[in-house]
């Protein structure tokens, strides 16, 4: 993909309405689970961007039906669990990707091999993997121990109990809590805690339940899914992606604007849902309607310190609008965000500081000094990371020069992003 620059044009106090894309999370998990479900599933809403087109191109290598009619997506399961991939099967930098995939893989038959691009094979999956070889399952790191590329040799999931380790990523997790239904006998799954970012379990969990699938508790940490089940099709609608929304809230906040975002329930599946209490603490008010949201800015935005394990693609986000916010504010316990598209904490730390904001980066979170934004002097580059790119491009409309190199990232979970981010300026 070729390199892309883009310029913002700084703005003040905008009014407007923006219809967000579908949920990635939820897109991911619709796709999984609709491949796993017999027959026909209509998933509309879907979110259709670069993350979520690789998890369609590697089930279709699956022997998976898809197609698509703008963002209706049609899945038709295959006869036969899976369709043996002649190539490996590539993932890009898509970390939800290959954990959902890998435990996917696993829940059939057949040989496979998943890669990715040179980040995605610094992003860890042994957690996941030694789990799997505890329900049965062949997995084989084809370079470093615990990282992809992975080869998956599967006769199916022969059931048992096992507990994985998500305390670094609740994709782990997540990947087998839709595998699991499809064991050949029941299975008891068990997780360390704390999970990272445990609401992507919840909205699973909740999916699970919308698809027919029946598992009952056992401890606080363990669950009991009889098997085999069957997934039960479905016509599921995406609801739109607060991670998505939270740029456009925060710019509503940055500038003491008005922006209306939808379709978006109080009653969100998504955890992100929650960045809105954050900025109500930063002095924003909030309007629910019927479609969706309303997020008004304050005057004067107030300085936070906020434990972000359970949103952390709402660091980059917060870490922006705290720059704004007169005081000093703390983010906390998101150690794994280090292990994400690009080492999060720290480039947020290295390019706040190119708008001379004092930032200190811990291990496991930052300190800002807000309050005194200066126009940066160099390019504010996205490494790669969509979250960054689209986070950043919210300063430039309260300064002037803010260009974001490498803005083409934000193909990775909202391609129209700038023609949307242009919807701020109108009047």
């Amino acid at each position: 993909m070729n390199r892309k620059i883009q310029s913002i044009n700084p703005g003040r106090r905008m009014k407007c309405r923006i219809r967000l894309p579908g949920s990635k999370s939820i897109t991911h998990r619709a796709l999984v689970m609709a491949s796993l479900a017999p027959g026909e599933t209509t998933i509309r809403n879907a979110l259709i961007a670069e993350d979520t087109q690789l998890t369609a191109q590697a089930l279709e290598q699956l022997g998976v039906g898809i197609s698509r009619d703008g963002e209706t997506v049609r899945v038709v399961s295959p006869e036969k669990r899976w369709a043996t991939s002649e190539a490996p099967i590539f993932l890009g930098n898509s970390g939800t990707s290959m954990r959902l995939l890998l435990a996917l893989a696993a829940a059939g038959t057949g040989t496979f091999i998943f890669d990715g691009t040179p980040r995605l094979r610094e992003r860890p999956v042994g957690p996941l993997l030694e789990t799997l070889r505890q329900l049965g399952v062949s997995c084989r790191c084809l370079q470093e121990e615990g990282f992809p590329p992975v080869e998956v040799v599967s006769k199916g999931l022969r059931g048992g109990e096992v507990t994985v380790d998500a305390r670094q990523s609740s994709q782990f997790l997540s990947a087998l809590l839709l595998a699991c239904p499809c064991a050949q006998s029941d299975v008891r799954l068990g997780w360390l805690e704390p999970v990272a970012s445990y609401p992507y379990v919840a909205i699973t969990l909740s999916m699970l339940h919308q698809a027919g699938i029946r598992y009952s508790p056992l401890e606080s940490n363990r669950l009991l899914f009889p098997a085999p089940q069957t997934y039960t099709p479905m016509d599921y609608l995406v609801e739109g992606d607060c991670s998505s929304a939270s740029y456009f809230w925060g710019a509503a906040a940055i500038t003491g604007g008005e922006v209306f975002t939808y379709p978006v329930s109080s009653k969100s599946l998504q955890g992100d849902s929650r960045f809105l209490e954050v900025l109500e603490q930063m002095g924003c008010s909030l309007n629910w309607e019927e479609q969706g949201v309303c997020v008004r800015g304050p005057r004067r935005l107030q300085p936070v310190d906020r434990d972000m394990n359970a949103m952390p693609d709402m660091v980059p986000t917060l870490a922006v609008l705290s720059a704004f916010a007169e005081g000093k504010s703390k983010i906390r316990n998101v150690a794994h965000l280090r292990l994400k598209e690009s080492d999060r904490l720290h480039v947020v730390a290295s390019q706040l500081r190119k708008f001379h904001v004092p930032v200190e980066e811990l291990p496991d979170g930052l300190v800002i000094e807000g309050g005194r934004v200066l126009p940066p002097v160099e390019t504010i580059e996205a490494h790669d990371d969509h979250r960054i790119a689209m986070a950043f491009a919210m300063a430039g409309l309260c300064v002037g020069g803010v260009e974001i190199g490498g803005a083409e990232a934000v193909a990775k979970s909202f391609p129209g992003f700038w023609e949307f981010f242009d919807q701020l300026y109108s009047p």
